[in-house]
């Protein structure tokens, strides 16, 4: 059976594994009974995603309905590099680590600008 939830998680792997949305969306899809969002609802939630691997920004979540809330996979290629911006999992004891994967990704990102800027 398809639960109404999953389309949270497909959103999120049809965006490569980071999305925004308001905390509005994220309750309405969670349970669209609920008319509002109250601590305990958001703590519902965030366990939910964290049950499936999702993390989310800020946290802990928000409870305003028109707040938005990042919501990425650490398994993603995107969620590798904000892992290792925010010092998390693997990285927590690795700062070495992370900064050598961001400052690759910088080069990276340069050398994407130069060509951008060159082509134009």
């Amino acid at each position: 059976m398809h639960d109404r939830r999953d389309v949270i998680l497909t959103m999120l792997d049809e965006e490569r594994g980071v999305t925004a949305v308001s905390m509005g969306w994220l309750r309405d899809q969670y349970e669209p009974e609920w008319i509002r969002l109250s601590t305990a609802r958001v703590v519902e939630i965030g366990e939910w995603l964290t049950q499936r691997e999702i993390r989310y920004l800020p946290s802990p979540l928000p409870s305003r309905e028109t707040e938005e809330v990042m919501l990425y996979r650490p398994s993603s290629l995107i969620g590798t590099y904000i892992s290792a911006a925010r010092m998390e999992g693997i990285f927590a004891k690795h700062p070495t680590t992370a900064a050598y994967m961001l400052g690759e990704l910088s080069k990276k990102l340069e050398r994407l600008e130069a060509v951008s800027d060159a082509e134009h």
